[in-house]
């Protein structure tokens, strides 16, 4: 009795898992890019040769001042009194939590310390400044 043996023929490559792949890869990626966008406010930071970046800015409450003196805490425009009762409650979470502001390079002055006050009366005292190093991109 002769048993048959198929013949191999040459090795294909299918198309259909590699096509679904590639789409399964390009939705995670949107998805994964719109979650990474971080979304502030539009500034002109100040400039400083000798700034350094701490290592856990992004750990911290953020306050953007813009340089007509409108407070932000992130993106959403807050009052001062609004800005104190969120400080108070992220504090609940974090004993330890550290403020990064940044204000606009035209901010006066008075509308940074009016902030750094106003948090200072909930207990936070460890604040950082955002600025801008030139040649640092």
């Amino acid at each position: 009795m002769k048993i048959a043996i198929e013949q191999e023929g040459d090795a294909q490559f299918e198309m259909a898992p590699m096509i679904d792949m590639v789409f399964l890869l390009l939705v995670f990626f949107m998805c994964a890019s719109h979650m990474s966008v971080i979304q502030s406010v539009p500034m002109e930071i100040p400039t400083a040769t000798k700034a350094v970046v701490p290592d856990e800015r992004p750990n911290r409450f953020l306050v953007n001042i813009t340089a007509d003196g409108t407070v932000y805490s992130g993106d959403t425009e807050v009052t001062i009194d609004q800005l104190k009762e969120l400080a108070k409650e992220d504090m609940q979470y974090k004993p330890n939590m550290k403020v990064y502001i940044r204000a606009d390079q035209k901010t006066h002055h008075k509308d940074v310390r009016k902030v750094m006050n106003s948090l200072a009366e909930t207990g936070l005292d460890n604040f950082i400044f955002g600025t801008f190093i030139p040649g640092d991109q």
